[in-house]
């Protein structure tokens, strides 16, 4: 059944997203996952990667970021000096599931789950509009669940997912379908994506063929003037829009002159990156697009 709005389902991220916010000692959003990274890779292998080698790859499954990771040249380079080889698959298959899972399920998330102030009643607000919400994420399915399980509210989200429930995670677009699916929506231009990584979460909405919003604020991509332009690899040109810095007005004018850009160009239309500080400032923004609902989906 349609919703009563221009979206019939909403699916956020986890971490940085609707929880586990900014961290006050390192200033870093979503670290329990990147303490359980470097925990268990320090744990297991002697390896103590710097922030700056983490957070490159937040939004992927969690196992192949290890393993993006140890392939990092330096961090390669440590490994093969410390252990007399080159880091292989295996190696972040065994650091997973040795030490990643326990440290992420024991130590780090259950006390990061609080949902942001504002996002359950923004929950609501979507339930009212009879919107479907999802979630799905880096994780695999038992840490969501765990998450999920201290996050409470459970009654308002329809279906999660984790990473390892799909062949391939963000930024291929299949968690999303498979939460189409077990949802029966339809129409992939009715579906919106949020999320904090620029630019896995956003891909992931894109490639889904529905609205992609990334958040600027509360997550581990900020400012919003991080959230960069740049063209898809089918050759389309994606362009940031900092939604609330204009007005509605402003804001149609610039899409209709996108639309007329296009035509005399004969290139295709511009893609929307929309940007918000906050997923608890959805309510309004799905608002606002609804009132320029017919020139905002002649984007998509």
């Amino acid at each position: 059944m349609a919703s009563k709005s221009l979206v019939d389902m909403v699916v956020f991220d986890l971490g940085g997203t609707v929880c586990d916010g900014i961290d006050e000692e390192t200033g870093l959003a979503n670290i329990g996952p990147i303490n359980a990274l470097r925990f268990s890779l320090k744990r297991v292998w002697d390896i103590d990667p710097p922030f700056d080698v983490i957070l490159p790859h937040m939004a992927t499954r969690k196992l192949d970021h290890l393993f993006k990771i140890l392939q990092t040249p330096s961090i390669a380079a440590e490994f093969k000096e410390k252990h007399g080889r080159e880091p292989v698959f295996a190696d972040a298959e065994f650091c997973f599931n040795s030490a990643f899972k326990e440290i992420l399920e024991i130590d780090e998330m259950p006390k990061r789950s609080e949902p942001f102030d504002g996002v359950i009643d923004m929950f609501k607000d979507l339930k009212s509009k009879d919107i479907k919400i999802g979630i799905d994420t880096g994780f695999y399915a038992k840490a969501v669940r765990i998450i999920l399980g201290k996050f409470g509210h459970n009654h308002l989200i329809d279906a999660d997912i984790g990473a390892d429930e799909v062949s391939q995670a963000r930024p291929w677009p299949f968690m999303m379908f498979k939460l189409m699916d077990e949802l029966e929506i339809i129409d992939v231009r009715r579906t919106m994506k949020v999320g904090d990584v620029y630019p896995t979460d956003f891909l992931e909405g894109y490639n889904t063929g529905g609205i992609s919003v990334g958040l600027t604020e509360c997550g581990n991509t900020r400012p919003a003037s991080a959230w960069k332009d740049f063209e898809t690899s089918d050759g389309r040109e994606i362009r940031a829009v900092d939604w609330f810095s204009t007005s509605l007005e402003e804001k149609d004018k610039m899409f209709r002159g996108w639309l007329r850009e296009a035509a005399d160009n004969g290139t295709r239309v511009p893609y929307p990156m929309v940007l918000i500080p906050h997923s608890n400032q959805l309510t309004q923004l799905i608002n606002e697009m609804e009132q320029i609902a017919p020139v905002f989906t002649s984007l998509l």
